[in-house]
């Protein structure tokens, strides 16, 4: 693609979107880091630990391609810097508390994940202009919704080993997702280059905000229906 083609407005908005996606992508490399220790600690089946490797791994790759993607447009290069670390690896519930982590995997995985693999998918479907972002959108799409899998196993497999603590954990991180969605209802302002955006495969907040509700309604309140919660 010549980027140079979209407004020069177009071009700064492109490249801070991009450099935003990296840096949570980046963030998300060291979630899986500490997502796979607390596995181990809680003594997870293999096959969790090691698809939460893999996770991280996606991650990375996520993270450099859409720094690629900010660096085309910036025309300059975009890196990571130094990523804070603002909670030991356990969260201050510590290792042994099942209910806590399997909270935070809903938070985290089952809402989080599975709504980013939607949002790719729609941008990917949007981007009409940039052919190589389509092909990422599509990749990563593909690999948070594995990501989103792994966290409803993982909700699964403590459910059957810790019961009813885990049962009231995991349902309270559901309510308190559900009314962070009833809130996110306040006035979004349009801009003009929220179709060039998208066709460089960029969503705006309302197409974010119309995919969280999609998500939540078609895919996290039926799987958690599933589960007896």
């Amino acid at each position: 693609m010549d980027v140079s083609a979209p407004s020069v407005a177009v071009r700064r908005r492109a490249a801070d979107a991009w450099a935003e996606i990296a840096q949570l992508e980046h963030a998300s490399v060291a979630s899986f880091a500490r997502f796979t220790l607390q596995l181990m600690a809680v003594g997870a089946p293999p096959q969790l630990v090691a698809a939460a490797l893999q996770a991280g791994l996606d991650e990375v790759a996520h993270a450099r391609a859409a720094f690629g993607q900010a660096s085309r447009f910036r025309g300059e290069p975009v890196g990571p810097g130094p990523l804070p670390l603002e909670r030991d690896v356990f969260g201050p519930a510590g290792p042994a508390d099942l209910a806590a982590l399997a909270a935070d995997a809903f938070t985290e995985g089952c809402v989080n994940e599975t709504i980013g693999a939607l949002e790719a998918a729609s941008a990917a479907e949007m981007c009409v202009d940039d052919p190589g972002a389509r092909i990422l959108w599509t990749r990563i799409a593909e690999e948070e919704a594995r990501h989103g899998e792994l966290a409803w196993a993982f909700v699964r497999w403590s459910l059957a080993q810790g019961g009813a603590p885990v049962r009231a954990a995991v349902r309270a991180a559901f309510d308190r997702a559900s009314e962070v969605l009833a809130v996110d209802d306040g006035a979004v302002v349009a801009s003009p280059d929220d179709d060039a955006l998208r066709r460089l495969g960029l969503l705006c907040e309302t197409d974010r905000r119309a995919i969280r509700r999609r998500g939540f309604a078609e895919i996290v309140r039926p799987t958690m229906e599933t589960l007896g919660l």
